[in-house]
């Protein structure tokens, strides 16, 4: 479902599986962020050819932390040569503890290949940029991507439509993912594009759920 002039999104409504949403940049980026469980990467490029955007056109995919329900579909995109990009400390994390996580979800690992390690600050992309945030408490280097010109944030699970991501997990940390929601929260966001539950536009949507979101974190 087009969000606004460039910019996708691929809500996932399923009740079964806990797979996230999965968001696409296209023209000059052609990105697309977390593609999710593997077992739905066909369904879920159904939808974005049903806008317009075949396999042949994403560039880079893009995973805003390590979690399987987050980068399992990646070897779908891989196996088409196109690369994979996560934050370098996540990539690091991912090979240290991943086998184990995904063991305790009763999943099976793989290796994952990644061609860009991101850190903070801008990506460019030919002559055009991305910001990148590094935002830990969910997970120890969680990536968000700005599109400034658009006003756009993936966040992949660090904040929610009024809630935010698990701190639970292995690498997790409530006061980090404090810090991080406070950060993110100070930048002009008209489209916040969560990995779970449902987007949220408008500014002043986007500023009452950051405001939400931090009362509700009050309470830990």
């Amino acid at each position: 479902m087009k969000i606004t002039d460039g910019v996708y999104s691929y809500v996932w409504n399923g009740v079964f599986e806990n797979n996230c949403n999965s968001f696409y940049f296209a023209e000059p980026f052609n990105i697309l962020f977390d593609p999710g469980l593997k077992n739905y990467t066909d369904q879920l490029l159904k939808l974005m050819e049903a806008d317009g955007i075949d396999i042949e056109t994403i560039s880079y995919v893009i995973n805003t932390h390590s979690h399987p329900d987050h980068i399992e579909g990646n070897v779908n995109f891989t196996k088409y040569d196109i690369p994979a990009g996560m934050h370098k400390d996540e990539i690091k994390f991912l090979k240290e503890t991943g086998a184990d996580f995904f063991r305790m979800l009763e999943m099976d690992f793989s290796e994952y290949k990644y061609d860009l390690e991101l850190q903070e600050g801008r990506l460019q992309i030919g002559d055009h940029e991305l910001e990148v945030y590094k935002t830990p408490g969910h997970s120890p280097a969680s990536v968000c991507i700005y599109w400034r010109e658009k006003k756009t944030l993936v966040c992949g699970d660090l904040v929610f439509d009024k809630s935010f991501g698990r701190f639970d997990f292995p690498g997790g940390n409530i006061e980090l993912l404090r810090e991080s929601i406070n950060r993110i929260s100070q930048l002009d966001i008209e489209h916040l594009l969560p990995g779970h539950m449902g987007i949220v536009s408008g500014r002043d949507n986007v500023q009452n759920n950051f405001k939400e979101v931090g009362d509700y974190l009050e309470m830990f």
